[in-house]
């Protein structure tokens, strides 16, 4: 102990004699030591701790998809035969297959969104979770008409709530239904499903709904996808009024391939980019330890000649490493901690689990960990070097004290080398990535984003429930806010973008060519408009018209197709006046007449153009979101907005606004934050090499 502590003594002296070198060395190991403590604190949280259920790989997530990929609702009746019916799963739940969605709801006077997620009441039971605080859902809170209640995540109760305990039997209101809800419980930390979720709620509303089970004990993935293919098939062969022909097939995942999706080939890629900035700070510092050992081989030598023998001289070299490695540990830790306050603050869309990143155990033990890495990366080569030296050469009268011998010099080219080809790897990465993004920022989405913006209009719930007094907001809201200054177009909206293609969509037929065989029927996504809809969204017209104001409730019927939709109808090459209807829709008047073709946009997905009908807002449907295209910023004209809303109906009012690039930006968040990541990585290997 005495002799380990005179060899600190001494490396301490020998550092603070040459502060240039001491603190580079430092610089480049906090520097890689703190953006490796950071990304595999990010890393350990999002990929590697279990997330709050239990047994979470046995708990599936079976899905029948179209020809297309997309997947396919279940309605609450086959949920309920499925129970009955499966020997491979012993529970089963539902969630609403639009997943999760956002919602207004008023605290007070105070309004806010957050993403709802819509479950049986038994979800939380097939999870196997356990409450944060309160409790969650008994089978009896799934309920049409009783007083509401739901359950926010632990990340809302932090953020919206400030972890507040009297949380509890607070009362929130939807300003659309009227409704009011009671909080009864806050969801675990790290549990967010349906992706992206910020409460649940026991309703399902009678619409479509995805499966969440849990395995029978002997059960297997696959066996339980088969049995669910094979089900579905069977109650749609037996209701006879269902599409099973349209049905390709059924996809299984387990509940963590669905809760991480596409994050965890991102955070892979990064973990592994970290790992080779690691290497290269280690190796980078090595070759500054073997150029500072050429300088020393006279006083290695003379420590020899003293008595000291090949293991002190290892020794005391590896103190000396490790020192560097502790101060530089030090300050990664610090970085760390930085980045990861960086990140909570930026909180990414795209990337779960953040709630549970901490900012205080988990990188303090990875700093020591990376540290210990450190130390035997950059310390144990010069050190089996200098011990190995040559005694006598260095002690001739001819020969410099500053003199490298021939293997020393191959083991720096070795160290110049690795830093090369280790900077080459993680510059190669971030270039694929910078590239991947460009393309993303440059898709052409078939409509102009800039300037385009979402406005969610809330009605009391008795003009919500009443078809003409709701509608009445058509006739008022538009031309209200056209006489405004700056704003160019306005036309109601069915959804907001990039909500996927598995809600709001419906089988198609073509008159003539109507058929009982639903494999001929496409499944294809609608959306509806007013008048200015397609000079709002700017989305090009290929041949004939827009909507008219005529195209009202009691006016014929008609259509606009995109270019993707004729194709999948095989209308040809000019489908003007041709007539479609939504496929076993027999009524009178279900006809409609298609009279414009329009360009395909990417509007339910960022990842591809789909094929698209759009309908008259008044013939189909109308929520009261509306999409507003304006001269300047949104922000300016808000209190024009508003007081515009409340003279043209007293009752109506603004609850939400978001622009289109808001909304773009959250779809390229993850791409974005794995680029900026990874190039940062590339510039830092590139410095350092």
């Amino acid at each position: 102990m005495v002799r380990f502590a005179e060899d600190i003594r001494i490396a301490l002296r020998s550092l603070g004699r040459t502060p240039t070198f001491t603190a580079t060395a430092v610089l480049i190991l906090g520097l890689g030591i703190g953006m490796a403590v950071a990304m595999f604190t990010v890393a350990d949280t999002v990929l590697l701790r279990p997330l709050p259920v239990r047994d979470q790989e046995g708990i599936v997530l079976p899905r029948i998809v179209d020809p297309r990929g997309v997947d396919l609702a279940l309605a609450p009746k086959d949920l309920e035969e499925l129970r009955r019916e499966s020997r491979t799963m012993s529970a089963i739940a539902g969630e609403a297959h639009q997943g999760a969605f956002g919602t207004v709801l008023l605290d007070g006077d105070r309004s806010f969104v957050l993403r709802a997620g819509w479950v049986t009441g038994n979800f939380f039971d097939v999870l196997g979770a356990r409450p944060a605080l309160g409790r969650l859902f008994r089978a009896e809170d799934e309920s049409l008409t009783e007083p509401s209640v739901l359950v926010i995540s632990y990340d809302i109760w932090q953020r919206r709530f400030a972890g507040d305990s009297g949380v509890l039997g607070r009362h929130l209101t939807n300003p659309y239904t009227r409704r009011r809800y009671t909080i009864v419980g806050v969801a675990p930390a790290g549990l967010a499903y349906p992706v992206g979720v910020e409460y649940w709620s026991p309703t399902v509303y009678g619409g479509g709904l995805d499966v969440v089970a849990r395995l029978a004990p002997t059960a297997t993935p696959a066996a339980a996808r088969a049995e669910f293919f094979s089900a579905i098939g069977d109650m749609y062969r037996k209701q006879r009024t269902r599409g099973w022909e349209v049905v390709a097939g059924a996809q299984i995942r387990t509940f963590p391939q669905a809760v991480l999706g596409d994050v965890r080939p991102v955070l892979q890629v990064l973990a592994a980019a970290v790992v080779l900035l690691l290497l290269l700070a280690c190796v980078n510092v090595g070759s500054l330890v073997l150029l500072r050992m050429a300088t020393r081989t006279h006083e290695i030598a003379v420590r020899r000649s003293l008595g000291a023998t090949a293991g002190d001289v290892g020794r005391l070299l590896l103190v000396e490493t490790g020192a560097l490695a502790i101060v530089g540990g030090s300050l990664g830790f610090f970085l760390a901690v930085a980045l990861l306050r960086m990140l909570l603050v930026l909180d990414p869309a795209g990337l779960p689990r953040t709630d549970l990143i901490r900012l205080g155990n988990a990188p303090l033990a990875a700093a020591v960990g990376v540290t210990l890495l450190a130390v035997v990366l950059v310390g144990v080569l010069p050190a089996l070097a200098a011990a190995q030296s040559d005694l006598a050469s260095p002690l001739r009268i001819d020969v410099r004290s500053g003199s490298e011998t021939r293997a020393r010099r191959q083991v720096r080219r070795w160290f110049v080398a690795a830093q090369v080809a280790l900077a080459i790897v993680v510059l190669a990465g971030a270039g694929l990535l910078a590239r991947s993004l460009e393309r993303l920022q440059r898709i052409d989405l078939g409509y102009r984003a800039d300037r385009l913006s979402l406005l969610w209009l809330a009605v009391p719930v008795s003009r919500a429930d009443a078809e003409a007094k709701f509608s009445a907001l058509l006739d008022w809201i538009p031309p209200a806010l056209r006489a405004l200054p700056g704003i160019t177009a306005i036309t109601p909206v069915e959804a907001p973008p990039f909500f996927g293609p598995q809600i709001f969509n419906a089988p198609w037929e073509v008159e003539g060519r109507a058929s009982s065989e639903p494999s001929q029927n496409p499944r294809i996504p609608i959306e509806a408009g007013g008048p200015e809809y397609f000079r709002a969204l700017e989305i090009p017209l290929l041949r004939g018209r827009g909507f008219l104001d005529t195209d009202r409730e009691k006016a014929p019927k008609v259509a606009i197709v995109s270019d993707g939709a004729a194709r999948l109808l095989r209308l040809g090459a000019d489908p003007i006046g041709q007539r479609i209807r939504m496929a076993g829709d027999t009524s009178t008047g279900a006809w409609r007449t298609v009279v414009g073709l329009a360009g395909d946009i990417r509007f339910r997905s960022l990842r591809e153009a789909t094929p698209t009908i759009y309908l008259p807002a008044r013939q189909y449907f109308s929520q009261g979101l509306f999409a507003v295209r304006t001269v300047g910023p949104l922000t300016g004209l808000l209190p024009a907005i508003r007081r515009a809303v409340h003279d043209a109906d007293p009752e109506a009012s603004i609850v939400r606004t978001q622009t289109i690039e808001e909304l773009l930006a959250g779809q390229r968040a993850l791409p974005r934050l794995s680029t900026l990541l990874l190039s940062g990585f590339g510039l830092v290997a590139l410095l350092l090499a």
